[in-house]
C-alpha cells in the first residue's frame, strides 16, 4: 500500500509540473510576439548560459571526437574488416546524436542547475513577493529572456559543438588510420548532408526551449530554506536530463520519418 501511495503521489507530482510548464510556455510565447523584447536582459543571459559554458563544451566534444573514431574503428574492423566507412558512421553519429546531446546535458547540469537554484533562493528570501508587489511581472522578468538565451546558446553551442567534435575526429583518423584530410571530407560529404543538419537543429532547438521552462517550474515551486533550493534543483536536473533524453528518441524517431 506505501508503494502503490508513493507512485500515486509521484505522478501527481509530475502532471502538476506538466502543467505549470505548459502553462508558463504559453505565457512566454506570448510575449514572444507581442513583446516586450527585453534585449539588454536577453544578452546578459546569453553571456552566461552560451559563453561561460563553452570551454566546456570544446573539452568534453574534442574527447568524444577522439573516443568515437577510435570505438567505430574497432567496430568496423570487426564486422567488415574494412576501416573506409569511418568517416560516414562518424558524422551521422556525430550531427545526429552525441554532438546535439551533449551540449543539452550540459547546458542542463549548468544553466538548468543555476536557474532553479537562483529563482528558489529568491523564492525563499521573498525577492519574488517583492518583485510581485511592483507589479513585475515574473515570467516577462525572469523566464523570457532566458528562454530565448538558451534556445540561441543552444543552437549555437550544438553546431560548434559539431564542428569540434568532426576536427578531433579527423585529426585521429588521419594520424591513426592514415585518412588524408582531402579523403575523410569528401567522404563525410557523401554520407552527411543537409537534413542531417536541420536534423541537429530543431533538436538543439526544442532542448534550448525546454530546459529553462523546467528549470523555471521547479524554481518557483521551491520550498522553504537551503534544502528546498537543493532538492529543487536536484529535480530540476533529473527532470531535464529526462526529458533531453526522451525528446532525443522522439525527435530522432520524427525527424528520420520526415526527412527521409
Amino acid at each position: 500500500m506505501k508503494w502503490d501511495v508513493l507512485f500515486s503521489e509521484f505522478i501527481k507530482t509530475k502532471l502538476k509540473t506538466f502543467f505549470e510548464f505548459y502553462e508558463l510556455l504559453k505565457k512566454v510565447l506570448k510575449q514572444v510576439f507581442s513583446g516586450p523584447r527585453r534585449e539588454h536582459e536577453i544578452k546578459t543571459a546569453i553571456v552566461k548560459s552560451g559563453l561561460q559554458i563553452l570551454p566546456i563544451i570544446v573539452i568534453s566534444t574534442a574527447f568524444t571526437g577522439l573516443v568515437i573514431t577510435q570505438e567505430i574503428a574497432w567496430h568496423l574492423r570487426e564486422s567488415i574488416h574494412a576501416i573506409s566507412m569511418i568517416p560516414g558512421f562518424t558524422g551521422q553519429f556525430v550531427l545526429r546524436e552525441l554532438g546535439v546531446v551533449i551540449p543539452a546535458l550540459l547546458v542542463v547540469s549548468n544553466l538548468g542547475a543555476a536557474l532553479t537554484s537562483e529563482i528558489g533562493t529568491m523564492k525563499t528570501t521573498d525577492q519574488l513577493d517583492a518583485l510581485k508587489l511592483l507589479k513585475i511581472d515574473l515570467v516577462s522578468f525572469l523566464v523570457y529572456p532566458r528562454f530565448i538565451a538558451s534556445i540561441f546558446s543552444l543552437v549555437c553551442l550544438t553546431m560548434f559543438s559539431i564542428f569540434v567534435t568532426l576536427l578531433f575526429a579527423l585529426v585521429v583518423a588521419s594520424l591513426q588510420y592514415n585518412f588524408s584530410w582531402l579523403e575523410y571530407l569528401n567522404a563525410l560529404r557523401h554520407f552527411i548532408g543537409f537534413k542531417d543538419v536541420v536534423c541537429a537543429f530543431l533538436k538543439a532547438l526544442v532542448f534550448g526551449a525546454v530546459i529553462p521552462l523546467i528549470s523555471c517550474v521547479y524554481g518557483f515551486n521551491c520550498k522553504e530554506g537551503a534544502q528546498g533550493v537543493g532538492t529543487a534543483t536536484t529535480n530540476s536536473v533529473v527532470t531535464n536530463t529526462l526529458v533531453v533524453i526522451g525528446l532525443d528518441f522522439v525527435l530522432t524517431y520524427v525527424s528520420t520519418w520526415i526527412l527521409n
